[in-house]
Formats: structure tokens, C-alpha cells, sequence
């Protein structure tokens, strides 16, 4: 934005909650103000050890509890609302001092879309929102995880449709998100717009492709989504490959980096593939891109309607993928842009192990096809994206000045 005539005030939390997140240690971009506000109060290990003590006396009647009430009713829209009255009050002061032309909030956290709604009704600068995941939208996944308390639901559809209402730009991630939102809240019809999350060219390598690992490898980095996804499909075909001896730990892997690490070694136990599976923690962002540009596929699993970052790395490192994910938005992305790549769009373990002796035989023959990265940044480049984004921005002050 910066580069474009915008200059970018950003404001952050001072005192992040250690226990609920994980922090990097990285600086903000060079150039760029970065103002800070602190949280009055980090609520995620107190409700934590409230949930524990209840649980325990639970226990001793025979009962169990299978969620964390304390924070369903206490946390309200979520557990950072201790951000919401300093850093309100810090953003009003910070708008009226540099004349700030539109506010930009970016959820999750919920909080953060309080505090911008806050701060417009103050100022009446206009407001972007932009959902990096659906917050408010009925998907049957979702139910899974969302709050079971009456009340809890609805003063969270009250919540949602108030910042919809308030919003000038709504800004979305995929097409499909986009969709729910115009179905399920029709308000935001004529200020909803879809922004992918795109890759950073910064991280496109110069120098030639690596050398591949000597095993054939499967890499999967970040979130695996056992929230949401609870198919195991990818470990049972693992398993029978294994079992028809088509590939042992001499000539295969499957390479995991991520906080999951403890519950992807625990399936590797449950199909009896420890000796395939190399689960690790976190590595830093360069690290997991130079290990994924060594790798032969990419494992792509999804939780529609969001869309992985995974996806918008694995072309511009030209690494095809196993994508065991529903049909859709993603699903026709990896079609146009990286032909050598295997769909599996159904549960299936048996289908998943084809796919993977296909590609084994593809590379051994150098019958892989390479990815279309220029065309793919073309459309997906975070610049690209970028300007994207700021025409609709001023297309939202351009509108308030008439």
C-alpha cells in the first residue's frame, strides 16, 4: 500500500496472550508506523484453569463436560476482548491526529471488528473489515466448534450483523465465502468483495530448482485442521502402500512441520507407519519454503469455504500436489495452474495411494509437468492483490465524497 500512495498506520496489541497464540519475533516492515495498545486483561489461562476445576468436580459426581463454558459465556466475541477499550480509544486518537482516510481491520480476532466500528461511529471514517476466516455463517462444520448456548448464538448473530452494517468494505478471501455471506446476510450485496491471500514474490527463489530429497517426499507444513477435517484417508493409504511393500523408509516420507506434530506421530502409531512419517514443530518462513521446493507433492487439505495458504505456495515453488479436498473454488485453481497435480475429491484411501505410486512413477520417467507460476502471480501475487484491494478502497471515498 505504501508503495501505492497509501501510507499504512498499523496498530497492534502491546501485551499478546503467550498462552493462547503463538508470537514470532519479527520486525514490522521497514518505513512502515507501527503504534501499539495494551490488552487490560488476557482471560484464555484463567478460563483455562476455571474449565479444569469445574471439570474435576464434575468428575466426581460422573459427569463430564465436553466444552469450555467459562469461555461461551465470558467471552464475548472472543477471548480478546480485554484489547477492545484501550485500543479503541488509542485508534480514535490515532485518526483524528494523521487524518487517517479509512480505517482497516483485519479478523480474527472478532474484537478487532468491535474496535473498528467503534472508531467509525466516532469519526465516521469509512470502515473495511476483512475476514481472513467466516465468522457468523451457518456451515455445518462449524457447528462442531461454535458455541452450543442459546444466548451465546444469538448475541453472536447480533454481533455479526451490527459490524456488517457498519461496514463500508467487506473484504473476503475466497469466492465461495463470498457467496455464503450474500446468501445468508443479503446487506452486504453491494460492499462485499474477494481478496485470495495471494503469495509474496519476495519469496520467489532465483536460483535453479534443488535437488529433490533422496526419498520420495509428501510435505505437509501449518494447521491440519483435526478440528475440522477427521479424515484419516491420507495415513490408511500410507499404511497400504507400506503393507504391499511399494514403499518403506529407505525410498519414501511424509514430512510434517506444525504445532499438530504430537497428533499426526499419534496416527502414524495407530496405522503403523512411524518409520515413514517425519513430524517436526515449527521452522522459520524461508526454512519451510526451501523444504517444500525439495519435496515431490504437497499434501492440500481444506475446510471449505476457506481457502489454504498452502495452495497460494505450492504453485510459485512448482511443486504439483495430493489434494484430498471437496470439489470447488480450489479444486478448478489447481486444475488451471499445475497440470501434474492429483485431485482426490471422495474419502478414499485406495484412490490416495494411486495417486501416489502415479507420481513416484512421473518423476522416476521426468513425466512431471512444471507449474504455470507466471500466469498464477499474474492473478494471485500479493502485489497484484494489493491493487486490487486499494481500487476498492477508493472506491468506497470516492462514493462518501459525493
Amino acid at each position: 500500500m505504501r508503495k501505492y500512495s497509501w501510507e499504512p498506520i498499523v496498530l497492534t496489541v502491546k501485551n499478546p496472550d503467550r498462552t493462547y497464540c503463538s508470537v514470532g519475533y519479527e520486525t514490522g516492515p521497514s518505513g512502515i508506523r507501527v503504534e501499539y495498545s495494551r490488552s487490560i486483561a488476557n482471560v484464555y489461562k484463567f478460563f483455562g484453569k476455571a474449565n479444569g476445576l469445574v471439570h474435576r468436580i464434575a468428575n466426581l459426581f460422573g459427569a463430564k463436560l465436553h466444552r469450555n463454558y467459562f469461555l461461551e459465556l465470558f467471552c464475548i466475541p472472543d477471548v480478546f476482548w480485554g484489547w477492545i477499550p484501550l485500543t479503541a480509544f488509542r485508534a480514535k486518537k490515532l485518526a483524528e491526529k494523521y487524518d487517517v482516510d479509512a480505517i482497516y481491520v483485519s479478523c480474527s480476532p472478532w474484537s478487532s471488528a468491535i474496535i473498528g466500528v467503534l472508531v467509525r461511529k466516532c469519526t465516521d471514517i469509512p470502515l473495511i473489515i476483512d475476514f481472513r476466516d467466516p465468522y457468523g455463517l451457518e456451515i455445518p462444520w462449524i457447528k462442531d466448534v461454535a458455541p452450543t448456548i442459546r444466548i451465546r448464538k444469538i448475541v453472536d448473530k447480533w454481533l455479526i450483523n451490527k459490524i456488517l452494517d457498519n461496514t463500508d468494505l467487506f473484504v473476503v478471501t475466497t469466492e465461495e465465502t463470498r457467496d455464503l455471506y450474500c446468501e445468508q446476510y443479503p446487506q452486504v450485496r453491494d460492499k462485499i468483495c474477494t481478496i485470495h491471500n495471494g503469495f509474496d514474490t519476495e519469496f520467489i527463489p532465483t536460483e535453479l530448482q534443488p535437488i529433490k530429497f533422496s526419498k520420495f517426499t509428501i510435505i505437509y507444513t501449518g494447521e491440519f485442521y483435526f478440528y475440522a477435517l477427521k479424515s484419516e484417508a491420507f495415513f490408511e493409504a500410507i499404511s497400504l502402500l507400506k503393507t504391499r511393500k511399494s514403499i518403506d523408509e529407505d525410498n519414501f516420507q511424509f514430512l510434517f512441520y506444525g504445532d499438530g506434530r504430537h497428533q499426526i506421530k499419534q496416527l502414524a502409531r495407530k496405522y503403523d507407519i512411524e518409520d515413514l512419517v517425519n513430524a517436526n514443530g515449527r521452522i522459520p518462513y524461508t526454512d519451510v519454503l526451501e523444504a517444500l521446493r525439495k519435496s515431490h507433492l504437497q499434501l492440500l487439505r481444506i475446510v471449505k469455504p476457506m481457502i489454504s495458504t498452502k495452495l497460494f505456495e505450492g504453485i510459485p515453488m512448482n511443486v504439483p500436489f495430493l489434494a484430498t479436498i471437496p470439489q470447488g473454488e480450489v479444486e478448478k485453481i489447481i486444475k488451471t495452474y499445475s497440470p501434474s497435480s492429483y485431485l482426490v475429491t471422495e474419502d478414499s484411501a485406495p484412490k490416495i495411494a494411486d495417486a501416489i505410486l502415479d507420481a513416484i512413477s512421473k518423476y522416476n520417467n521426468n513425466e512431471i509437468k512444471p507449474n504455470r507460476v507466471s500466469e498464477f502471480l499474474e492473478r494471485f501475487s500479493r502485489e497484484k492483490l494489493t491493487l486490487k484491494l486499494k481500487a476498492e478502497i477508493e472506491k468506497v471515498l470516492n462514493r462518501k465524497k459525493e
